[in-house]
Formats: structure tokens, C-alpha cells, sequence
């Protein structure tokens, strides 16, 4: 592991733009956001000022539209963008403090409902269904934050509250669950690099490495708060990019931009 750049924002989650070469940030702190050349960490812009409150999670659809998890407005707001240059087209609504948002191969949105401890599906721009409710049970979610598609079609959920990571199929029927041995505190999101996992695990201060069926081959993190290039404070997420992996160091108001050896 070699190489570290740091950008003081204070930021939950990102996404690649379809090119690579921009991130794309919630600042949630801010109500909007912001926008940095993905290897350099340069500030680009920003937006959404005004229409976004308390946004968490972001992903680009086919079209090329950015889809942002707004949450203090209980909606998915899509903007068309053009670097920072941004504008509000739509919105996904019905929606309980979404924090997380996935968009499928086949147009498909994923939403996860914090507020309601479920997961609700879009097709075409309206509710199709919505799934799960408050619990510890399989299929069953407390506070879930981060949804993302795997290998097979399968959905990966972070269920924060419950201190694991639940996987369900295509359906949103439940599959396999985190084994409680990882010792998981309050993770919130997740990113694919190939066929691994990089997960970060915020109150534990540090990302695992997981292989597909969750389990732990890596860490970054020293697992105690610090703000070296290899400590953290309360990372919340992770994008990875081979051969780059760059960590949401939320309480520490920066982002790290790791080379990792594979």
C-alpha cells in the first residue's frame, strides 16, 4: 500500500462518474454536492444547494443522470450532469429517509429506506414494491444504508443498525447474512473492486476487505481512531478503482486515495 491524498470535506458517500475520472460527493452536512477529480482530489464544483437536504448516497443511471438518496427529503432527486454543472429532472418519491440508492443493468433502481427499515424497487419511474420492515430477522433490516448489485444480480444491504451485511436475490429474497465473527459496528457502505468487497465498518474506525461471501480477507485501518494515512475516524465509506482505493473518512473531514498491492 503506498500513497496517500487527503481532501478536508466533510462527506458520506460518492460515485464514479460513467468516465472514471470525477467524484461525485455527498455533503451531507451542506444539504448538496460536491464534485473532485477522482486521482487528483481537485475540487471541480458543486451543486444542489437549495434542493438537496441531508443527502447520503449517489449513482448514475443508463442515461448518464446522477441519482442522489435525498434523504431529509424522502425522495431519490435526479439530476442531469455535466461535470459540476447540474440540473433537477425528476425525482423517485414515497420513499422513508432513503440513505441508500443501486441502479440495475436493466434500469432498475434500488432504494434503501432508513426511516422504514425496508428496501423499495422503481421501474420506469414509479414504485413496483416495496420490501422488509423493522427487525433483526432475515430480510429484516434496522437503519439500512448502502444497496448495491453484485455478481449473479444478487443486492448486497447494509443493514447499519443491525451490524451486518444481508444479501438478498434478484427477488429481494433473503440469501445469506455477515457472520457476527467479523465483529461488524455499525458499517455503512460497501464498494466492489473485481470480486472482492471493501466495507466500511464506521464505529470500528477502519474498511474490510471481504471475498464474495463476506468473508474477511483484509483490513485498512488500525481499528482505533487516528488520522494517519492508515487510521480513521469513523469512515463511513469506500470507492475502489483498481489500483486505487479511496476512503470516506467522514469524522476526519477527508478523503484518503490509497495504491493498494494486490
Amino acid at each position: 500500500m503506498t500513497g496517500v491524498q487527503t481532501c478536508a470535506l466533510p462527506i458520506y458517500d460518492a460515485a464514479f462518474s460513467p468516465d472514471g475520472t470525477l467524484i461525485y460527493l455527498t455533503d451531507m452536512g451542506n444539504s448538496r454536492m460536491v464534485v473532485l477529480e477522482a486521482l487528483t482530489l481537485r475540487l471541480v464544483g458543486r451543486f444542489g444547494g437549495g434542493e438537496l437536504s441531508r443527502p447520503h448516497d449517489a449513482a448514475f443511471d443508463r442515461a448518464g443522470r446522477l441519482l442522489v438518496a435525498d434523504t431529509g427529503n424522502h425522495r431519490v432527486a435526479i439530476y442531469e450532469v455535466k461535470g459540476a454543472d447540474a440540473r433537477l429532472v425528476g425525482e423517485l418519491k414515497g420513499l422513508a429517509s432513503p440513505e441508500g440508492v443501486a441502479v440495475a443493468s436493466d434500469g432498475g433502481v434500488f432504494v434503501t429506506n432508513t426511516g422504514s427499515g425496508s428496501v423499495s424497487v422503481f421501474r420506469d419511474g414509479r414504485l413496483e414494491r416495496t420490501v422488509g420492515k423493522y427487525g433483526s430477522g432475515p430480510g429484516e433490516f434496522a437503519r439500512p444504508h448502502d444497496i448495491e448489485l453484485g455478481p449473479g444480480g444478487r443486492l448486497y444491504v447494509v443493514d447499519s443498525g443491525n451490524h451486518r451485511v444481508q444479501v438478498l436475490d434478484a427477488e429481494l429474497r433473503h440469501l445469506a447474512t455477515s457472520d457476527k465473527a467479523l465483529g461488524l459496528n455499525e458499517p455503512k457502505y460497501l464498494a466492489f473492486d473485481g470480486g472482492r468487497i471493501w466495507l466500511a465498518d464506521e464505529y470500528n474506525h477502519r474498511v474490510l476487505l471481504l471475498d464474495r461471501e463476506l468473508r474477511a480477507i483484509g483490513v485498512l485501518g488500525s481499528g482505533k481512531r487516528g488520522r494517519s494515512a492508515t487510521e480513521f475516524h469513523r469512515p463511513e465509506a469506500v470507492l475502489a478503482r483498481a489500483p486505487y482505493v479511496w476512503v470516506i473518512d467522514t469524522y476526519n473531514d477527508r478523503i484518503v486515495r490509497l495504491r493498494i498491492a494486490r
